[in-house]
């Protein structure tokens, strides 16, 4: 279960300063989140295992919770490890998922970039968004198309802003995260991964065999930010009418 496309925090080794990085990562974005939900009913849309969901719906105990992943074994492995009274979980895809009543808040925390419309995706964000809602949303906004085959797109915050922005949602706060890279283990062959990230090197080396344009991308993101890549999650909200 140790790979780049989710976390499942039980299967980490936390004595590993890798693994123990990336669930404080995760578990930042969802403390953000948590902090401007409003209403009474929340989606978590790509929940995943249902860690993070879990972490709201305990906060929150007076909201109701649906998570939601395309992902059957991580919707039942969530099922038997993160189940809560005010939580519940369906297997269904993000751009088709549907709901008997709009929701007043929606978290979608690193989904955008994994799938091939994200245009599509959060216009049915603001189809599913009561009156007066908000979006909680996350990418990273270095570049990822290299080091990671699960993601589809690249962002920046402008340009992640405008995505919502021409579906009537506004950044409103904002909070950015930094995550030095890691190099141990970035070219191992092992086949059984230590942590999430072992063995990259690899992938990103065929990666700018075949997009060599692309390495110009990541020079000019490094002379940026340097040795690190960066994430925005914000709170996005209705425009008014």
């Amino acid at each position: 279960m140790l790979t780049l496309e989710r976390i499942y925090p039980k299967q980490l080794d936390l004595d590993n300063p890798d693994d123990r990085d990336s669930l404080r990562i995760h578990m930042e974005r969802y403390d953000f989140a948590s902090t401007w939900l409003s209403g009474e009913r929340v989606l978590d849309m790509a929940c995943g295992c249902g860690y993070g969901t879990a972490r709201l719906a305990e906060q929150h105990p007076d909201k109701q919770f649906t998570g939601v992943d395309i992902d059957p074994a991580a919707i039942a492995y969530a099922q038997q490890h993160y189940q809560l009274p005010n939580l519940r979980y369906q297997c269904a895809d993000a751009e088709t998922f549907s709901a008997a009543q709009p929701f007043n808040s929606i978290v979608s925390l690193e989904t955008i970039e994994h799938l091939p419309r994200p245009q599509h995706l959060v216009a049915h964000y603001a189809e599913l968004l009561a009156e007066g809602g908000r979006v909680l949303a996350s990418v990273p906004i270095t570049p990822t198309l290299d080091g990671n085959p699960h993601h589809l797109h690249d962002f920046s915050k402008a340009s992640f802003f405008a995505l919502f922005r021409r579906n009537g949602l506004n950044a409103q706060q904002q909070f950015e995260q930094i995550q030095p890279w890691q190099f141990k283990g970035l070219f191992a062959q092992n086949k059984t991964k230590q942590h999430r990230s072992e063995g990259v090197g690899n992938a990103v080396l065929q990666y700018y065999r075949q997009n060599p344009a692309y390495l110009l991308l990541r020079l000019r993101a490094l002379l940026r930010y340097g040795l690190s890549n960066r994430y925005l999650t914000c709170c996005f909200t209705r425009q008014p009418a």
